[in-house]
């Protein structure tokens, strides 16, 4: 560095690394300016990723830095948590070192472009500033002059987003920084993409062995797990192995191994084009240390004034639910949210339905109907109860003013091949008689997990592979549940154009 700002001195601290780790480290000391890392759960990557902030923030005094996150809920939640405690692995702590959200006070050197706002914002002692972008916001980024970017989770950032906000605003050149290997560099860390949008993070690895220079200038490391056993409980990852009944998950959080997708899966037409982004309001509304309430009311692609349909899956390990809407003069139907309760954190089905409330209550003015679509199970008497689980949902919707219809047929629940057939012509939109369907993939990022992985067994003919449901290491909301509301909602609204012994007679209750 050419300048010295201030008096102020980083802490120098040693930290013991695991193998992917010491690769990471000689990339940022070497000065590679793009650097990948690929790893299992618990293989530390928050620790390289606190590597690397503390060296672009100590090779370029007063510079601006980008940590991009793909929600304004992810940064607030994941990202950063795991950035302060990267951070702290190298000795740099919060309210001694940096400030979060607003500006630093005595001690704290200014950065060469000092931000109208710091609500988003980390400034650190020595001038440098590191501001949160969330890729929800299209205006988030815009404007910055940035010296450097990292990337936490960058599976589930959208490329374009990430080009047209972040990307294009590294582009800083400054006298002060002609010897800082850092200057203008990217590091992005991520487990494994488990779906199409984070493909562009996966190409990387070609991109990066493509280059002549690929020592210099890129850097694509990999790493499972098991790399970093010293510090995981001891048999861990071998108790994840044995228990687990469908292996997909498994290996791609711990062994680092991509899975398949779609391709010999159930839903081979699925595409990106199925997919969709739309800004919500809120996001306009604050930074990352403000609170807010999440709800209906900020989503732009809500159509006020029309009916929405509540998808149920119900289960003993996780109750699963997504909303969409049919939009009659489009012939289309939009999933635009979901909502889980899960037994291992104390929720029941009840819980999944309040959070369904609480959030559409600012609908009802607009439209308080709502249709419910399941599966059989959900006519069948609990064990101690004189009501049905969908009657129980019924009950608490009409109680909190909601009007109910039931659009689930009490007859048998379709065969697999049936359901394959209908959602094959959805998703290649051949059938004009059947409406095209779009995801909304910043609300729904479980139902797209769930139904890109899920496979197909040929144990008693051609079935959805329901394996994944009984599993103890997998997360429930990413097994098959989620995709079988997407099913009930298709099947029970327009199996008729492709099953002649379809039933129309649905049990439609009193409004």
């Amino acid at each position: 560095m050419s300048t010295n700002f201030s008096q102020y001195q980083m802490p120098v601290v040693k930290v013991p690394l695991n193998f992917m780790q010491m690769h990471v480290s000689k990339a940022i000391k070497d000065g590679v300016k793009e650097i990948d890392v690929e790893a299992g759960r618990g293989a530390g990557k928050s620790t390289v990723l606190g590597k690397k902030i503390k060296t672009n923030v100590k090779e370029m005094p007063k510079s601006t830095g980008v940590i991009v996150g793909e929600t304004f809920v992810q940064i607030k939640s994941r990202t950063l948590p795991s950035t302060k405690e990267g951070l702290e692995m190298f000795g740099l702590y919060e309210g001694i070192d940096y400030v979060v959200g607003k500006e630093g006070g005595s001690g704290y050197e200014q950065p060469f472009q000092k931000p109208n706002d710091w609500k988003n914002t980390i400034h650190f002692r020595n001038g440098t500033i590191a501001v949160f972008v969330s890729l929800d916001n299209p205006n988030s980024g815009r404007g910055l002059n940035a010296s450097w970017v990292v990337g936490d989770e960058a599976a589930l950032l959208d490329w374009t987003r990430l080009f047209n906000n972040v990307l294009t605003t590294n582009r800083t050149v400054k006298a002060d920084f002609k010897y800082a290997k850092s200057l203008n560099s990217l590091m992005f860390v991520s487990s494994v993409a488990m779906t199409r949008k984070g493909e562009w993070f996966t190409n990387r690895e070609t991109l990066a062995n493509a280059e002549p220079d690929y020592s210099l200038n890129y850097r694509f490391i990999k790493a499972n797990s098991h790399v970093n056993a010293y510090n995981l409980r001891k048999g861990w990852a071998k108790d994840m192995k044995k228990e687990a009944l469908s292996i997909l998950l498994y290996e791609a959080e711990i062994e680092n191994i991509r899975p398949r997708g779609v391709l010999e899966g159930f839903y081979p037409q699925l595409k990106l084009k199925h997919y969709y982004q739309y800004q919500d309001d809120y996001v306009m509304m604050g930074g990352v240390t403000e609170y807010f309430t999440e709800s209906c009311k900020y989503n732009q692609d809500l159509v006020r004034g029309v009916p929405i349909d509540f998808n149920l899956d119900f289960g003993g390990k996780i109750n699963c639910g997504t909303v969409s809407q049919y939009l009659k003069s489009q012939h289309q139907i939009n999933f635009i949210k979901e909502f889980y309760a899960k037994s291992v954190d104390s929720e029941k089905l009840s819980d999944l339905v309040k959070k369904f409330i609480e959030y559409y209550e600012p609908h009802k003015a607009s439209c308080n109907v709502v249709n419910l679509y399941h599966d059989r199970s959900g006519y069948k008497e609990e064990a101690n109860s004189k009501t049905t689980l969908a009657e129980d949902v019924e009950n608490l919707l009409r109680k909190a003013g909601w009007k109910v219809i039931n659009r689930t047929p009490n007859t048998n629940n379709p065969g697999h091949i049936l359901k394959f057939r209908l959602i094959e012509e959805v998703l290649s939109e051949t059938n004009h008689e059947l409406p095209t369907v779009r995801i909304n993939q910043d609300r729904c990022p479980n139902l797209i997990i769930s139904m890109e992985n899920a496979e197909v067994t040929h144990k008693d003919g051609f079935e959805k592979d329901k394996s994944s449901e009984k599993s103890k290491t997998i997360p429930q909301e990413h097994a098959t549940h989620f995709s079988d509301t997407f099913d009930y909602r298709l099947y029970w609204g327009f199996g008729d154009v492709i099953d002649p012994n379809y039933t129309s007679s649905f049990l439609i209750t009193n409004l």
